[in-house]
């Protein structure tokens, strides 16, 4: 069980889960018994509380990608608007508040004052997923709250699996949540023929070898489907990746520059060898500089061929001193 999904989005980092509960005893015990990663838990026994902390902090920490995909000023400036734009996706990674923003808010319906619908209405920003826990009792006021859109997901408590579907409702909720915030990204990504974004083949690939073991959080560096993947404290690797077609793209450029060697050439038609480079600028370096990018490719049939590569963080065009790390967040943030 975890965040591993059919479809990979151009960015992922953790998120904070809001718990509601009138009673702290619960809280504690629930906080305990869930086993998620790249999450931290933020608790609140008084429901009007939990309302305005999470409205204020929606207010001025908002994750919004609108910005990323603006229509170019004429019909041939679209595809490097947003390549361009793609490539100020990964700045997250300065932003020390990216952790605390919310992504689900945990609640049980019977409590004192507001029922755990009343303050899933109050939450302004809809793009949080709302989790509802209820008694057997409640499980009819529940569907009818989730068919009229109050609420994402409910959960009944006293189950014997209670503690499984919690886990399990959270994972979904948090890769609902960045579904929504980077669908416009990749919506013209789509059109762009990025079709890398909804390849099950892909996705398992990514997951499996690159976003897997400690790695935390990712973002698309480029179009054609490059991402920078850290850990908890800051340790960074790229993957860089073309399609076939990209390459020949890529080949052609190179030929017509008529600046590109003939061993450079060579490996590259090969397919053994892809050029791996990322520069805060979105550009790819000069062609008479192509052969220190040069990295060794492995190749991937999916709904297209890839060519991919892995690399260590000396590839990355990045300001490594101001990197803000989940490590850091966990030490000082007051849960």
């Amino acid at each position: 069980m975890g965040f591993n999904m059919m479809n990979v989005f151009s960015c992922f980092f953790p998120t904070t889960i809001v718990l509601v509960d009138d009673s702290s005893v619960f809280l504690e015990s629930l906080k305990d018994c869930l086993d998620v990663k790249y999450v931290t838990f933020k608790s609140f026994s008084n429901p009007v509380e939990a309302v305005d902390y999470v409205n204020e902090v929606t207010s001025t920490n908002r994750l919004d990608y609108t910005d990323l995909v603006r229509d170019g000023e004429d019909s041939l400036s679209d595809w490097k608007s947003i390549l361009l734009n793609i490539n100020y996706l990964h700045r997250e990674i300065y932003n020390p508040y990216r952790f605390s923003r919310i992504s689900t808010i945990i609640v049980d319906y019977l409590m004192p004052g507001m029922d755990g619908i009343d303050l899933c209405s109050r939450i302004d920003d809809k793009s949080i997923q709302r989790i509802l826990l209820t008694g057997v009792a409640d499980e009819k006021i529940a569907i009818d709250a989730f068919n009229e859109g109050k609420i994402n997901r409910f959960v009944k408590k006293g189950t014997f699996s209670f503690e499984n579907e919690v886990t399990d409702s959270i994972y979904k909720s948090v890769n609902q949540y960045f579904r929504i915030h980077t669908e416009d990204i990749s919506k013209h990504l789509s059109v762009l023929d990025r079709g890398h974004l909804s390849d099950p083949i892909f996705a398992d690939f990514f997951f499996s070898k690159c976003f897997c073991g400690d790695m935390i959080e990712y973002y698309m560096l480029d179009t054609f489907g490059s991402y920078l993947i850290m850990n908890e404290v800051g340790k960074m690797s790229m993957l860089s990746i073309l399609t076939e077609h990209e390459l020949c793209r890529l080949i052609e450029i190179g030929i017509e520059s008529e600046e590109i060697s003939g061993e450079v050439l060579n490996k590259l038609q090969s397919r053994k060898y892809i050029l791996v480079s990322h520069e805060r600028t979105g550009l790819l370096p000069p062609v008479l500089q192509w052969s220190k990018y040069l990295r060794e490719a492995h190749r991937l049939d999916g709904y297209q061929t890839y060519y991919f590569a892995i690399s260590n963080e000396q590839s990355l065009d990045v300001d490594f001193n101001d990197v803000q790390t989940f490590y850091n967040f966990k030490r000082r943030w007051d849960f």
